[in-house]
């Protein structure tokens, strides 16, 4: 059993249709099986609203349709959730947020704070939630983020990759995910040079000894970046080691006056094979 996971949150956004399984719900049931811990999931939708008065008066039934319509595919990917879960036999409360967008990232926050991890599925070109979404939790939240790609759809963690490179939220991760590191075969603190030198003390060799020291099977490697292109040298690591994992701090910076998550983070939120195991 997985021990120091107890309430699990996953988000579902309606991105995926009924017939369809989100990678994120069964891979969150699949971790709660193995630690024994609650499950929330909120199955959410954006209501629609119209600003303009006179506007809103042609356009009534067109927005109380589509809100209906979006409401009707949450509901069913909660009903979806509700069945999935009982047939494993995880205790789940299930929610279904119809709220303005801004009101439904604020909610998503607040429940995330009350729960070990959270847990959503790789980004969405479809959608804009998912990229606030994953912004705002990381961000705000104070908690980590699992993120899962599309055919991951069973929590492993056999063989995972610590992305180590000496940062307060490498160091905020790496702590966070010790719960599945202990259940790992082998890790692998990965430090990718090219982009920036660590100094010594902060070596993934002295981390690995930490990790050695908590119980989990860790060595350090060190690689240069393939054009100094840290996310692809990432990725490649992965799929070299058949990694199950990846777990890395998550960085942002400032543009135009709003926060916007890191070249690296970006780049692997749009292509990884491997899930993220991500904190701030």
């Amino acid at each position: 059993m997985i021990a120091g996971i107890k309430d699990i949150l996953i988000g579902l956004t309606s991105e995926y249709e009924t017939s369809e399984h989100s990678p994120a719900l069964l891979y969150g049931l699949s971790l709660a099986q193995h630690s024994q811990a609650h499950v929330t999931t909120q199955s959410a939708s954006v209501r629609v609203r119209v600003k303009s008065a006179w506007f809103a008066q042609i356009a009534a039934n067109l927005v109380g349709s589509e809100n209906f319509r979006r409401k009707a595919m949450a509901e069913a990917l909660a009903k979806q959730a509700r069945k999935e879960a009982s047939a494993t036999g995880i205790d789940c409360t299930v929610q279904t947020p119809h709220l303005g967008y801004q009101e439904l990232l604020a909610s998503f926050t607040t429940q995330a704070r009350l729960h070990d991890l959270t847990i959503l599925d790789s980004e969405s070109h479809a959608l804009n939630l998912d990229r606030g979404l994953i912004e705002e939790l990381l961000i705000h939240s104070g908690r980590p983020l699992v993120v899962v790609p599309r055919h991951c759809d069973t929590f492993h963690c056999h063989r995972a990759i610590v992305a180590w490179d000496g940062s307060a939220k490498a160091a905020r991760a790496t702590n966070d995910a010790l719960p599945l590191l202990r259940r790992a075969e082998a890790v692998t603190v990965l430090s990718v040079t090219g982009e920036k030198n660590l100094p010594g003390e902060a070596a993934g060799a002295n981390l690995a000894v930490h990790l050695n020291r908590h119980g989990v099977p860790a060595m350090a490697e060190s690689l240069t970046a393939h054009d100094s292109d840290v996310a692809r040298t990432l990725r490649d690591a992965a799929h070299e080691k058949k990694a199950d994992l990846i777990v890395m701090g998550a960085f942002v910076h400032w543009r135009v006056r709003e926060l916007t998550l890191g070249g690296v983070t970006q780049s692997l939120l749009k292509k990884c094979d491997v899930p993220l195991f991500m904190a701030y």
